[in-house]
């Protein structure tokens, strides 16, 4: 992708200025060479790179490997790793950051351009999921209903609008937490079903964050998965 901006993070010089040539020639932007990871975060916050390029053994306290992860965290900013050490090790502390590629040193221009281009697609990749990922979050929270989603152990993933309102409670408050903390079975109710089987409505309890327990009917479906098990429940309650 000519025009992309690439952050060189490399501390021997001769081969920084050789990276730099070949990217210019080829119609990237390279936006700084960097000799260690404080130089490196002062590039990303002045030039915004769309890609980093960096050295596992830098100059400083971090390596690369740490500063890498760090640009991931905060910048969600993809990094190709330089190297010359193939070590097990070495790639195995690397793999932790989630890299977007090795290239090994002496490089050769044809693999470290494919190594570029893979990288800034898969980012892109990533972008996209994201962004479906956050509409399809909102498109369930107003969803109308009074939803709640649970995974396979019965903690709490997800309430839409209509189940906030309803329990007073908000997300937040209650995600991570067993089912039971919001609605339970009505006892004494004889409905039973085979785990992972949809269900007719049945008599419950939903608990309020004001402490009243509300009376409620409830169906529950299994999410499915590809192993055949339910990835979780959905659970429509109406009061």
């Amino acid at each position: 992708m000519k025009g992309t901006k690439i952050l060189i993070v490399e501390d021997e010089r001769i081969v920084a200025e050789d990276l730099k040539r070949f990217l210019m020639k080829t119609g990237y932007v390279v936006t700084g060479i960097a000799a260690s990871g404080e130089e490196a975060i002062r590039n990303v916050e002045l030039q915004r790179p769309d890609l980093v390029l960096m050295d596992i053994r830098i100059q400083g306290p971090q390596d690369g490997i740490e500063v890498a992860e760090r640009l991931y965290a905060e910048y969600n900013l993809p990094v190709s790793f330089l190297t010359a050490y193939a070590d097990s090790a070495t790639l195995d502390r690397a793999k932790v950051t989630m890299p977007f590629g090795y290239i090994l040193k002496p490089f050769e221009t044809r693999s470290l351009q494919a190594v570029i281009e893979l990288a800034l697609h898969r980012h892109m990749m990533e972008k996209v999921v994201g962004e479906m990922d956050d509409w399809h979050a909102r498109a369930l929270r107003h969803l109308p209903g009074n939803l709640i989603a649970t995974d396979r152990t019965g903690r709490i993933l997800f309430l839409n609008k209509g189940a906030e309102k309803l329990s007073g409670w908000t997300p937040d408050a209650l995600i991570g937490k067993p089912l039971s903390t919001l609605l339970s079975q009505e006892k004494g109710d004889s409905t039973t079903t085979r785990e992972g089987d949809s269900c007719s409505e049945r008599p419950g309890l939903l608990r309020t964050k004001a402490g009243i327990a509300v009376p409620v009917v409830f169906t529950k479906s299994p999410l499915p998965s590809e192993d055949g098990e339910p990835d979780g429940h959905l659970i429509l309650v109406k009061s």
